[in-house]
C-alpha cells in the first residue's frame, strides 16, 4: 500500500509517493512552477479573484491529477493522502 504526500508550495507543487510498509519515498514529482500565474500567494489570489475561483480550482485539480498521474501507480494501492501548504492556497 502506498500514501500520498502533497506540498501546495507558493513557487510550485511536490508530491512523494510513499511506501506505507517502508516509510520509503518511492517517487517525487515536482512541479516547475505554480500553476496560478505570479510569483506569490497575493498574485495567485489575485488571479483566483479576477478570472474566478472556479477555473482556478480546476487548473490546480488538473494539476494534482496529473502528478498522481505521473506517479504511475494504481488507484487501489493509495491508502492515503496528506496535504499541506499555506491555509490560504489549500
Amino acid at each position: 500500500m502506498y500514501g500520498i504526500a502533497l506540498d501546495l508550495g507558493t513557487s510550485g507543487f511536490r508530491m512523494q509517493l510513499v511506501d506505507l510498509n517502508t516509510g520509503k519515498t518511492k517517487k517525487t514529482i515536482i512541479t516547475m512552477q505554480h500553476p496560478l500565474p505570479g510569483g506569490n500567494v497575493t498574485d495567485h489570489l489575485d488571479f483566483a479573484l479576477h478570472v474566478g475561483t472556479e477555473i482556478s480550482n480546476k487548473i490546480i485539480i488538473d494539476t494534482v491529477s496529473n502528478m498522481i498521474h505521473k506517479l504511475n501507480v494504481k488507484a487501489h494501492l493509495i491508502e492515503k493522502m496528506v496535504v499541506c501548504g499555506n491555509p490560504i492556497q489549500l
